[in-house]
């Protein structure tokens, strides 16, 4: 029957069963047996995806396997045969528990409020008394607020006055107010609680790659064992169609990969050896063999779930100013009501004052909005990790940034040579300096070797190279005892280098660094280098300050030199140069106290203190982990632009937040001028309007996660 096992995990298997669910029929009578079979609490067919997904006791595995075997074994007509045999008793109805959910599924959350606002409309009397009940069971969970709020913190917040209509609808025999109360209220709620589902779904789904099956080299075998059992250092192989289920280094292979969920890219991306490939991504075509290097909740995917899922998502100043706000009117709102009645014995009156509800709009507004918003950011590729960050990105005006690793790519890069002997060329030296430097492992050093190989230089031996620390390197090559390092390490050496003090000073005027070789104890040349500035860093600061950020900064340890170099090229406002890790925070404090509200983008230990000081920080994809754990916003692409995006999905967030506080405070604004006159609107308008506002708000807040789907 092509029976297969698609993907196991403990507890749970799915089968691919294509020609088995062809015929409907039969499926179903297969389904019925494996029901019946021991330690099975419930199996279902998705004809969809023509699978059989059972969930089973896990010390049941080992039998369950030999069922299975025997399954894929059998013709359709060894099934019909083991079928018409198995007990007549066998159970042919779902589980129990797969009842229960299809039940909960399919619950209608709004149908016992419903039903209290269909009776309520009825006006007859015994469905009116029928109602009572079940009004005072639909508003106890928001009476229960109110008194866990009057009981903890001795005040009356909007609850409070959501209770009070119900009562007083009750009490007037206007249930048709009250219901509506409850209904508008559990409606915003379930809107709000769909939103957060939304976000915890999507979000959760980069998590799926957990669950399945990963192919891994070991012992010269390739076998199949759980995502979740793999360990750092494994070799991993992905075939097409695939999910990728560790982060790591491709060792073979090229391969067009989806990486949407990590990065927020669009299209697939073509990756090949020596290039990082992503848990949760997808292998569209081509195969590839990973090492990894994190694995399950240590990879990206498995850091953003548990960002988001701890993120306090209402927490921002806005936010709590405006529900403090809400609050104080409960009291006011109250005596004017009180007042009103007892002036105009208008118990209509009373009742629709007393609905009239700025606080439960407010309370769903930001929550929805930041949820959206956060989950938007998250699936593009930047984690924001709480709503009180977003915020404060939002209000950023001034954004510092780190040089090497942040507006740069990180590793320098070897620009030209200056040959000042007639015998030796640039080539020539080149290759001499790359060959001093063979032996040693830093950027300059590559930065060398790499210039030498990409011109096709032969690189000679060198022996007994001697090495000095923060200086230089010393050594004989090809019949010359070469001398290579900076200028201190020439004086320190007796080495005259002024013949070069020209080109050194319009090279430093650039923005470059400069490496002194010498030959034979007499200068031979002058090699710049220069750490390559990001080819977006341009462009992204200046689409911040055209965005309204006054000022760009940047801190480097560089001379004032290079670094002022740096700033023209990049257009940036300002910098500061011979910066130590100390020197970087004393920076933004200073920033701050000239009332700047300043986000530091960074990405080395260096920075950590930095950013811990920073309004918002702000760490690089491939910052040490310290720095992504002192930060509050990290960015997992390795792109600049995508700190514009994430500085315009905070401010969209709030713009999203101001809207809807304006339809919440507009709309109850309304109301109650229409209220307080009397026999404008009725008590159920009142309701309509008022808490109507909450749910437009609600319905607005989840414009940023509607766009990401």
């Amino acid at each position: 029957m092509e029976i297969a096992i698609r993907h196991f995990m403990r507890g749970r298997v799915r089968l691919a069963a294509h020609k088995l669910c062809a015929n409907r029929s039969l499926a179903e009578q297969a389904l019925a047996f494996i029901r019946a079979q021991s330690g099975v609490s419930r199996a279902r067919i998705n004809y969809n995806c023509a699978s059989i997904v059972v969930t089973f006791d896990p010390a049941m595995e080992p039998t369950l396997r030999l069922l299975i075997g025997r399954l894929r074994l059998m013709t359709f007509d060894d099934l019909r045969l083991l079928l018409a045999m198995a007990p007549a008793e066998a159970p042919v109805h779902p589980a129990p528990e797969l009842l229960a959910e299809e039940q909960q599924r399919k619950r209608i959350p709004l149908g016992l409020p419903t039903l209290s606002v269909g009776l309520a409309m009825t006006g007859n009397p015994t469905m009116l008394a029928l109602n009572v009940p079940l009004m005072l069971w639909n508003a106890y969970p928001i009476a229960l607020r109110a008194w866990r709020v009057l009981r903890r913190e001795r005040r009356l917040n909007i609850d409070f006055l959501d209770t009070l209509a119900v009562g007083a609808s009750l009490t007037h025999h206007n249930q048709v107010a009250g219901a509506l109360v409850v209904w508008l209220i559990k409606l915003g709620d379930w809107i709000r609680d769909l939103t957060a589902a939304g976000s915890k779904r999507a979000i959760g789904e980069l998590l799926e790659f957990e669950n399945k099956r990963a192919w891994v080299l070991r012992d010269d075998e390739i076998v199949s064992v759980l995502a979740r059992e793999l360990e750092v250092e494994d070799r991993v192989i992905v075939y097409p169609g695939e999910m990728i289920p560790v982060d790591g280094e491709i060792l073979e292979g090229f391969a067009l990969i989806d990486q949407k969920t990590i990065t927020g890219e669009g299209l697939p991306v073509n990756r090949g050896v020596g290039e990082a490939a992503f848990a949760a991504t997808v292998l569209r075509e081509g195969q590839l063999t990973i090492r990894a290097t994190r694995v399950g909740a240590d990879t990206t995917a498995g850091q953003i779930v548990r960002l988001i899922d701890s993120a306090p998502v209402g927490d921002t100043r806005m936010q709590n100013h405006a529900e403090k706000l809400a609050d104080k009117l409960v009291m006011p709102t109250l005596g004017l009501a009180s007042a009103t009645a007892a002036l105009t014995f208008d118990a209509n009156r009373f009742l629709s004052l007393v609905i009239v509800d700025y606080g439960t709009g407010i309370r769903v507004a930001a929550p929805t909005a930041v949820l959206s918003s956060m989950t938007r950011a998250a699936r593009s590729g930047i984690i924001i990790k709480s709503g009180r960050h977003m915020e404060r990105l939002a209000e950023v005006d001034t954004i510092v940034f780190d040089k090497t690793g942040t507006l740069t790519e990180g590793s320098p890069a070897v620009s030209d040579v200056l040959p000042y002997q007639k015998h030796i060329d640039g080539r020539r030296l080149l290759g001499l300096a790359a060959a001093a430097e063979s032996r040693l492992r830093h950027p300059v050093a590559d930065a060398l070797r790499d210039r030498a190989h990409e011109i096709g230089v032969v690189t000679p031996l060198c022996d007994e190279p001697v090495y000095h620390l923060g200086r230089g390197v010393e050594g004989q090559v090809d019949g010359h005892y070469l001398h290579v390092g900076n200028e201190r390490f020439f004086r320190e050496s007796g080495i005259d280098f002024r013949l070069a003090a020209g080109d050194r000073a319009d090279l430093e005027e650039q923005g470059y660094s400069c490496l002194y070789v010498a030959t034979d104890g007499k200068l031979a040349g002058l090699i710049p280098y220069a750490d390559q500035i990001r080819p977006e860093s341009r462009e992204v600061i200046a689409r911040l300050r055209a965005s309204g950020v006054k000022n760009a900064i940047m801190l480097t340890g560089d001379n004032g030199v290079v670094a002022r170099a740096v700033s023209q090229r990049l257009g940036l406002t300002g910098h500061f140069a011979d910066m130590l890790p100390a020197d970087k925070a004393e920076a933004i404090q200073a920033l701050q106290r000239e009332g700047k509200v300043v986000a530091m983008v960074g990405d080395g230990i260096n920075d950590s203190p930095a950013l811990s000081f920073a309004d918002v920080g702000v760490a690089m994809k491939y910052g040490a982990e310290v720095t992504q754990e002192s930060a509050d916003v990290v960015l997992m692409e390795d792109s600049l632009w995508k700190l514009v995006e994430a500085v315009e999905i905070s401010r969209g967030a709030m713009g999203l937040i101001k809207q809807n506080y304006g339809v919440v405070i507009g709309m109850n604004t309304v109301a109650l001028a229409l209220a307080l006159p009397g026999g404008l609107i009725s008590p159920s308008v009142t309701a309509l309007i008022s808490n109507g506002s909450a749910i437009l708000a609600s319905i607005n807040g989840l414009r940023p996660l509607i766009r990401i789907r």
